[in-house]
């Protein structure tokens, strides 16, 4: 852990305690006086593992030019009140995790609540590689939306929230579960509307009739399987091990739901 103090111009507080604020950091401000004039010191304790970006950001947006303008940091005893509890709940693998590193894992966590527009892309592409492997009866090509598929990020961060009791993680993780979902079906729809279009949609395949028939049962198991991607993290258990049973899970179902909707395979989403 380490102290920041980060001193500038009164009229660059705002800015400074913005950036504060989107790292997460903790802080606090003061006004003193430097070099004869009224300036704000900011107080905060940061994660090692975030100092050098932090560090960055904060000086981009100050005037060191100006004489009382400074950023520094220096190491401190003790540990952040924000970790302790994420760090309790993970004392077990305190013989292959340091503070550091549990630190390190809660942010990983939290910034895999996000989604980015990569992402989604990624999840379009796993879902228009699946349906294609979903007509074709190529297990290859639904091998790799498994791969290609980033679903694992927002399952974990999830999983790992609801561990340590952070609602408002948890509940982001799942909006952008839904949102890489929606992503995932709205491709295969439309895939699926030119392949209808241009007359070259088949009938039910053998890959697609028993995902046909998945339910609620998957999304279970993927949440599960997300769950057990913290365990293959915290163990130093390659994640993509999980990732790969996950997407298993969600990626070809949802594509199934997407060609059904087009085809009009009511059976296929339950309407009798």
């Amino acid at each position: 852990m380490l102290r920041l103090e980060v001193n500038c111009g009164v009229d660059e507080g705002d800015t400074i305690g913005k950036v504060l604020e989107r790292w997460g950091v903790q802080f606090y401000s003061e006004e003193i006086i430097g070099n004869g004039k009224s300036v704000l010191r900011f107080t905060a304790l940061v994660p090692d593992f975030v100092i050098n970006d932090l560090a960055d950001e904060l000086m981009k947006v100050i005037d060191l030019r100006k004489g009382h303008s400074s950023v520094v940091w220096f190491p401190v005893s003790g540990k952040s009140v924000k970790y302790s509890s994420s760090a309790k709940s993970l004392a077990k693998y305190r013989r292959r995790w340091s503070a550091a590193d549990v630190e390190g894992l809660i942010e990983h966590a939290n910034s895999s609540t996000e989604i980015d527009p990569i992402q989604l892309t990624f999840g379009a592409i796993a879902s228009i590689i699946a349906l294609f492997g979903l007509i074709t009866n190529s297990v290859v090509m639904i091998i790799s939306t498994m791969l290609l598929s980033p679903i694992l990020g927002p399952l974990y961060g999830f999983s790992l929230n609801v561990v340590m009791g952070r609602g408002k993680g948890a509940l982001n993780a799942v909006f952008s579960i839904l949102k890489l979902l929606g992503v995932i079906l709205l491709s295969a729809t439309l895939t699926a509307l030119l392949l209808k279009a241009a007359g070259t949609m088949p009938g039910p395949t053998h890959e697609i009739l028993p995902r046909g028939h998945s339910g609620i049962v998957y999304i279970l198991i993927a949440i599960v399987l997300g769950y057990a991607g913290i365990v293959a993290i915290v163990s130093r258990i390659p994640e993509i091990l999980a990732g790969v049973s996950i997407a298993a899970a969600l990626v070809p179902p949802t594509a199934v739901v997407g060609i059904s909707l087009v085809m009009g395979w009511w059976r296929f989403l339950g309407v009798r």
